[in-house]
């Protein structure tokens, strides 16, 4: 039997496994919650010419490099 405590434990350990903090890549959903805009701002500054925005695609997918958005924001904001 599973304690409550043991069941805290796993919920935090998921919390802080998937936190952003730890994740060295975002989707683009992960990247706006983490700035606080929407996705349509982030897709926005992706699809804007001659972006400098730090994103790259792994086949279809868009990711966006958490280290080089950190910059990316300094730089801009």
């Amino acid at each position: 039997m599973v304690n409550e405590e043991e069941i805290l434990f796993n919920k935090l350990h998921d919390v802080i496994k998937n936190s952003y903090l730890n994740r060295k890549t975002l989707t683009v959903l992960e990247c706006a919650e983490f700035i606080n805009v929407s996705k349509e701002e982030i897709r926005e500054l992706i699809n804007k010419p001659n972006t400098d925005f730090p994103y790259f695609k792994v086949g279809a997918k868009v990711l966006i490099n958490r280290d080089l958005l950190l910059e990316w924001l300094k730089k801009y904001h």
